[in-house]
């Protein structure tokens, strides 16, 4: 069981990288869209391995 500044830590990075995300996917390809790529990937390899904590990684848009 993770403890609650943990699950905090884990919430907040597992936002942030949901964030970045987003708004990689209402950009064309590109530097910008490429660094925010790489910035949610950095988020996401904070996350514990916790189910609870998971983001969908897709790199396609709708």
């Amino acid at each position: 069981m993770m403890s609650r500044e943990t699950e905090e830590l884990a919430s907040k990075a597992a936002e942030c990288a949901r964030e970045a995300r987003h708004q990689a996917a209402l950009l064309p390809d590109g530097p910008v869209r490429d660094a925010l790529l790489e910035k949610a990937k950095q988020y996401e390899a904070q996350i514990p391995a916790d189910a609870t904590y998971t983001t969908v990684i897709s790199d396609q848009r709708d």
